[in-house]
């Protein structure tokens, strides 16, 4: 399944996935030194200067390279060339909402909207971004768009779910979110969406929900988080813990499960194991307040009050309103 949104980023939780259309006589250069890899481009569009995926693929390129204004150049090319693929247009959407240009970037959507009004994934993208800029009102009428067209279309429902909780509507939200994971049981955000609102009530089938968003995806780390996140608010410590390392062993550079899992450590009175995990993450993370934080308050109770000293006032050299980072120093 194919998400349409970015919106984990923003505090739930879809995959913007763009669709590449490379030409397959075109073999696209590997990604080395910046110079060389542009130069590479540029040889193959001489060749080549009407292939519109040309373009695209360097467009893409600069995207990641935040060369903004030369992607956007790129794209419009690309359509300039063919003008009926979508992914152009959605493409250069992102670019343009990444540039903080969001004006351009719903023009450009809306401009696929007119040239192929019943494209599902035009539409989609069209309520991705009014919800992103907190346009709800546009954002569910695209998405009840994408109903008219498909009515058992998951991610719509998603969205709908999205909006109706951005609205405060929790119970429409919930029921919105479980016709997306009934229609399309791959959309794992809205598992791990269900299970966010009903923890939020309390309701002890949220772990049914996480579970479902794991069995879903086993790679997916924001459902292992939400899963030991609820596990540790819910007095289930070793659960909890297994779970954060579980994590790890997916991804050795997740930062919350270092602190989560230390915070966990200090409550069991486990201190070397909990100075493990904040050394780590401050390793991973040298700029991380909270991680000097609670290894500081970890090395104080290991008597270890230089030390201690020296990670209250690094975290407040990076949070310089950390208050318990400060209250912590002016005890010692």
């Amino acid at each position: 399944m194919q998400s349409v949104s970015r919106i984990w980023t923003l505090g739930f939780g879809m995959l913007l996935i763009v669709a590449s259309c490379n030409s397959d006589k075109n073999t696209k250069p590997e990604k080395s030194a910046g110079d060389s890899v542009l130069k590479e481009y540029a040889t193959l569009i001489n060749k080549s200067p009407e292939d519109a995926s040309l373009y695209l693929d360097r467009g893409k390129y600069l995207y990641e390279q935040a060369s903004y204004d030369a992607a956007i150049e790129d794209l419009k090319k690309a359509i300039e060339i063919d003008s009926l693929n979508p992914t152009y247009y959605y493409l250069l959407s992102d670019i343009y909402l990444d540039y903080y240009q969001s004006k351009n970037a719903l023009f450009t959507l809306q401009t696929a909207a007119h040239l192929f009004p019943n494209d599902i994934r035009t539409q989609l993208k069209l309520s991705e971004d009014f919800y992103i800029l907190k346009d709800q009102d546009n954002a569910l009428i695209h998405a009840h768009k994408v109903l008219n067209i498909d009515p058992n279309n998951g991610e719509a429902y998603f969205m709908i779910g999205l909006i109706n909780q951005e609205f405060g509507n929790r119970d429409n939200a919930i029921k919105s979110f479980k016709k997306a994971i009934d229609l399309d049981p791959d959309i794992v955000d809205g598992w791990i969406m269900v299970g966010e609102l009903l923890a939020s009530k309390n309701d002890p089938a949220a772990l049914q929900y996480f579970d479902g968003a794991i069995e879903s995806d086993r790679s997916n780390i924001n459902a292992y988080h939400s899963k030991a996140f609820y596990l540790q608010n819910h007095e289930a410590i070793p659960e909890a813990l297994s779970i954060y390392d579980q994590i790890h062993r997916i991804d050795k550079q997740y930062e919350p499960a270092y602190l989560n899992s230390g915070i966990l450590f200090l409550e069991l009175d486990s201190l070397q194991k909990a100075y493990d995990k904040f050394n780590i993450l401050v390793n991973i993370d040298p700029d991380n307040a909270l991680g000097f934080y609670y290894r500081g308050l970890t090395n104080q109770y290991l008597g270890k009050s230089d030390l201690a000293r020296n990670d209250f006032e690094t975290a407040l050299t990076f949070d310089p309103g950390l208050e318990k980072a400060q209250k912590a120093l002016d005890s010692l």
